[in-house]
């Protein structure tokens, strides 16, 4: 009885940590783009500080996870929108 009742607890607890998980992903993904957005914030007010590629490589990525078009003004709207609608 003790074997099986000890199945039980470690199956619930398994459950119990995939919850959580699962739960955090939005969270996770809401602060990559947050601290994305920031590090384009700096490459945009720092403009003579980075390379043309650093600029590039930053927007697409930014643009590859928020299937957005990789032109400056639609990653720049969205940042906007994003960093001021923060809490």
């Amino acid at each position: 009885m003790g074997d099986s009742l000890q199945k039980a607890f470690t199956g619930v607890i398994a459950f119990a940590l995939i919850v959580i998980a699962v739960g955090r992903t939005p969270f996770s993904r809401e602060k990559e783009l947050s601290n994305l957005c920031r590090e384009y914030y700096v490459i945009y007010l720092n403009q003579d500080d980075y390379s043309r590629t650093q600029k590039e490589k930053i927007i697409k990525v930014i643009a590859s996870k928020t299937n957005l078009n990789s032109e400056t003004n639609s990653i720049g709207n969205f940042c906007n929108s994003f960093y001021f609608n923060q809490r």
